[in-house]
């Protein structure tokens, strides 16, 4: 049985082939093809959006890039500001029709990539 857990090294992984800015649901689709067995799990252990649970597979995973882009040693992620004012624009924009249906909220977060810096106690890892 796979966990329904995501590690920072699957999360780094699909970090890495992503566009320099991209939505949780453009993270879900790569995780998903990139990860299909862990991705199944989250789905069964969490729901998908619009099964009735205010908790899904999507949260998770917006949940952990958010974690992930806040972290004190530098990732992959340029870090998201705290508090999430529609103002800032940048990280923060307004759903498409679709994106509302799949996602449910009018707000959608967009993360940023950063270079692939090595941090001196972190392995380093060629993008």
């Amino acid at each position: 049985m796979t966990s329904a857990r995501v590690s920072v090294e699957q999360l780094e992984a699909v970090i890495r082939q992503m566009p320099d800015a991209f939505t949780i649901l453009d993270f879900a689709k790569a995780f998903a093809e990139r990860f299909p067995k862990v991705w199944q799990a989250l789905v069964e252990r969490y729901g998908f959006y619009g099964s009735g649970t205010r908790y899904s597979a999507l949260t998770y995973l917006s949940n952990r890039l958010s974690s992930y882009s806040k972290r004190k040693t530098p990732g992959l992620l340029k870090p998201t500001p705290v508090g999430w004012k529609p103002e800032g624009g940048r990280y923060l924009r307004r759903t498409t029709r679709e994106e509302r249906q799949r996602f449910g909220s009018p707000w959608i977060a967009v993360y940023r990539r950063q270079e692939d810096r090595c941090h001196p106690l972190q392995k380093c890892v060629a993008p």
